[in-house]
């Protein structure tokens, strides 16, 4: 293997075989896809993507179809940025979990969404340039690929890279899909590298989007410009072999440290959705917050506690978690994402927190705005545990009758890196997310057929299968 980033992506990628990918993680990338689907589809509902939808059908006919509504097509980059955008657009998608010391969880990828954002619009091309679908071996080949890149290299940077204001999904994930649309298309080695060299120079995304619309597009743009990024190398514009590396690479440049040695010599050994592995978020907001969440709804389980009953919560957390979860009461549904008086309003208004939750309806509710007044956000370094590989929080919750409860977010919280969503609840979640949207008959077929995508001849039969979609008035 040659010392450098950039070859060395290349070369695993290039020679990357179906047959060569442990079973355990063919297992995995089969429920990152069961996951990955359903909060697209999902997401399909919301505003950006009706938003979003009107932008792209304008923009004229082309050769892919969209999902949720195959009798329209589009050009392939307003695809790809479709479904990017519409599965990150509820935060719901998977997050790659830590490995080693200062790799906080929730700050590492959303890894899934744009590949599969990638990938559909390149299988959409693959089918219209040969008239053949691309096989469900040849699709979750290209799909672990690019996982593998984009997660190593995720942990070459972080936090350095985050903390700086980069939004990493958004960054690195373009790195992972132009390495699986130029695996799918069948791009050379030296193909390949000029693909991660047009990345290298388009790859972006910040923090400053986070509560706005922007935020999703992030992880849209980078589908796009991954697929883009291998199209061009393959049209013979060629590009730099060592875009990664050195002190011009991309990873320097945009981070103060750069830690090689996560990734050289180790792709492949393990696979990054083998070990760690990824995480399905049980709710669709920031991963930072859900062990806060969950402490609230154990106090108000075990001590017979409700909303009425709540006098006053103080949320303690280090700088970490507020450089995320900056907005202080939401007023709109990508705020609410990010703002920790309204994800405790609704746990204890509605004792969860789901699609339902991050609607108009609910968030500018008088219960909701009073809840929110009631919560306080509090900076201190001290709540942060050294060895921790969550962004912690300590909550104290006055009560009316004059208890007090003090109580700290754990890491073995239901859905998160200790107790991850095992299959049968990424099945459920597929449904919960899918209701309303897919007939309960139709939801189950397609969660099958991602169950069993590898024997799949076309791959590209799903967006068939998942048929027109007409999202209800929310």
């Amino acid at each position: 293997m040659p010392d450098c980033l950039t070859q060395e992506s290349v070369a695993f990628a290039d020679a990357l075989t179906f047959a060569a990918i442990p079973e355990d993680v063919i297992g995995a990338a089969k429920r990152c896809l069961v996951d990955g689907v359903g909060v697209a589809i999902a997401g399909l509902e919301t505003d950006v993507a009706s938003r979003l939808g009107a932008f792209v059908v304008n923009s004229g006919p082309g050769p892919a179809r969209l999902l949720g509504n195959p009798g329209q097509t589009t050009d392939l980059a307003n695809a790809a940025l479709y479904v990017g955008a519409c599965g990150n657009a509820l935060d719901w998608d998977d997050v790659q979990l830590p490995e080693g010391e200062a790799r906080p969880f929730g700050l590492l990828m959303h890894g899934t969404t744009p590949l599969l954002a990638t990938l559909f619009a390149t299988t959409e091309l693959i089918r219209n340039e040969t008239g053949q679908g691309v096989s469900g071996e040849a699709f979750l080949t290209a799909f672990v690929a690019g996982w593998e890149v984009s997660g190593k290299l995720a942990l070459t940077v972080t936090p350095d890279h985050y903390f700086s204001g980069f939004h990493t999904s958004g960054t690195l994930g373009t790195f992972g899909c132009a390495i699986a649309a130029g695996k799918l298309l069948g791009l050379s080695a030296e193909h390949m590298t000029w693909s991660l060299g047009h990345a290298a120079s388009m790859a972006a995304g910040i923090q400053a989007s986070m509560g706005t619309m922007t935020k999703p597009m992030h992880v849209g743009w980078c589908a796009a410009r991954g697929l883009e990024a291998a199209l061009l190398a393959r049209a013979g514009i060629d590009g730099p072999d060592d875009a990664l590396d050195g002190p011009r690479g991309y990873l320097t440049t945009t981070s103060g440290t750069v830690d090689v040695d996560r990734a050289l010599g180790r792709f492949g050994d393990p696979f990054v959705l083998g070990a760690p592995g990824v995480s399905a978020k049980p709710y669709p907001c920031g991963a930072v917050t859900h062990p806060g969440m969950d402490a609230l709804k154990r106090v108000m389980a075990e001590n017979a506690v409700k909303a009425d009953d709540i006098k006053h919560i103080a949320v303690a957390a280090g700088s970490k978690m507020w450089s995320v979860i900056s907005y202080p009461f939401a007023e709109t549904p990508f705020q609410a994402k990010y703002s920790f008086p309204f994800l405790l309003a609704a746990i204890a208004l509605r004792g969860t927190v789901g699609r339902a939750e991050f609607r108009d309806d609910f968030i500018l509710s008088e219960a909701c705005i009073s809840f929110q007044k009631m919560v306080e956000v509090r900076v201190d370094e001290t709540v942060q545990a050294d060895d921790s590989d969550i962004v912690d929080a300590r909550l104290t919750i006055d009560l009316n009758d004059g208890r007090t409860f003090v109580v700290d977010g754990l890491a073995d919280y239901p859905g998160g890196p200790v107790v991850p969503l095992n299959d049968d609840a990424v099945d459920q979640k597929f449904l919960d997310a899918t209701s309303g949207l897919l007939s309960a008959e139709q939801a189950v077929s397609v969660r099958s057929m991602l169950r069993s995508f590898e024997t799949q001849s076309d791959a590209g039969t799903l967006l068939d299968a998942v048929g027109t979609i007409t999202v209800p008035s929310l």
